[in-house]
């Protein structure tokens, strides 16, 4: 049995995304550049207005790490034998009675199908299917004129979720796997995608206005799995096992370098980490992911990292006034150093602004998520 790689197929899941889940690319949406500010403490509630569920193929690519990232040597298609049977058994909360299933079988392999098969009813070349309304599919590979060792693309699409998970719920619709379709006598297959959960923070997915966190480096940023969160539809107790990376952007909202890995402090619904001491003020972006029972929870949220409040400037020191005159020190006048110290009493400060640019991987907003086609970007992850 040989074994092919991906890359002449344009897949849903690409290769990994900004170094940190496989399924995404980072967009801007609105980007301002921040000023001098200071943030002691952050907290960041994750109570998502909207997520979006993507099933992600692991039997192609391997499982996903806590951060959505593919953890497999590389992608391959899965074995199947002519004429058996293909399960795919997706999670409850994904509704399947309208989904309907295609199988593309490319014989020569130069990238494309000669037999599309569907279980679309009046379908000129018909795909067995049943299960429909269940949570498993069970498809029948046809068996007619096999080449051995033919490329097959299964895909699934109409895929909703059901009343088990709240309204902040929707799904991009699809599944899609490779398949090597082979003539000699393979075991049955069952095929069990797992769901990357994205959503963000402050702002919705979909929102078109940047919404950026305000901090400084060595800011404590505290996550809070509310009560009322919808994330616990997904089977969330608790922040048991969340990771975070900070993202580096440059002025047009491009990732910089690989995400960094920041240490995560976890007690129960909330988590505690730090803003690096030593972070370049500019804008970054926060991923914070949690597995879950049947994937992956990836929360993004714009952050905007604002230059250290400038050290108070000492007035100058009074100067001995000549013999004839007393006179106080130098308060409240400009000194030679064109440093106007300030009057008795008052007190300086800034004030933290900025704005910056909402990160959404793997969709751009839900409009982009759906339609089935994620580019490849950069992998890796750095640790601090």
């Amino acid at each position: 049995m040989s074994t092919h790689t991906l890359s002449r197929h344009h897949h849903r899941w690409g290769t990994a995304r900004v170094g940190v889940v496989g399924l995404a690319v980072m967009a801007s949406m609105g980007l301002a550049m921040p000023s001098a500010g200071a943030a002691p403490a952050v907290a960041l509630p994750l109570e998502p207005g909207e997520v979006l569920l993507s099933a992600f193929p692991v039997e192609n690519a391997g499982a996903m790490d806590a951060m959505g990232e593919p953890t497999g040597a590389g992608p391959t298609e899965v074995a199947v034998q002519y004429g058996d049977t293909l399960t795919v058994q997706l999670p409850s909360y994904l509704d399947t009675t309208d989904v309907v299933v295609m199988l593309g079988r490319d014989d020569d392999g130069n990238g494309s199908d000669e037999t599309t098969y569907s279980s679309e009813p009046g379908a000129p070349t018909p795909l067995g299917v049943t299960g429909e309304g269940t949570s498993s599919i069970a498809i029948t590979l046809p068996n007619n004129a096999p080449v051995d060792g033919a490329l097959g693309t299964l895909t699934l699409e109409g895929l909703t979720t059901t009343t088990a998970l709240g309204p902040e719920y929707t799904s991009d619709g699809v599944v899609e796997y490779l398949l090597e379709l082979n003539t000699e006598a393979l075991a049955d297959e069952t095929l069990e995608p797992e769901v990357l959960a994205l959503s963000s923070e402050p702002c919705d997915l979909t929102s078109a206005t940047p919404c950026p966190v305000t901090a400084t480096a060595g800011t404590v940023v505290t996550l809070d799995l509310t009560a009322g969160s919808a994330l616990r539809d997904l089977g969330l107790t608790d922040l048991t096992g969340v990771e975070v990376a900070l993202q580096a952007l440059d002025a047009t909202g491009n990732p910089v370098g690989a995400p960094v890995a920041l240490t995560v402090q976890v007690t129960g619904s909330t988590a505690t980490f730090e803003i690096p001491a030593g972070t370049a003020a500019g804008s970054y972006g926060l991923l914070i992911g949690q597995p879950t029972p049947t994937g992956v929870s990836l929360v993004l949220a714009d952050l905007v990292v604002a230059a250290p409040a400038a050290a108070p400037v000492a007035a100058p020191p009074a100067t001995a006034a000549p013999s004839t005159q007393a006179v106080a020190g130098n308060v409240g006048l400009r000194s030679n150093t064109g440093v106007t110290a300030p009057a008795t009493g008052s007190s300086t400060g800034t004030v933290a602004a900025g704005a910056g640019l909402l990160l959404l991987a793997g969709a751009g907003g839900l409009a982009v998520a759906r339609t089935r086609r994620r580019p490849a970007v950069e992998t890796g992850t750095d640790e601090v």
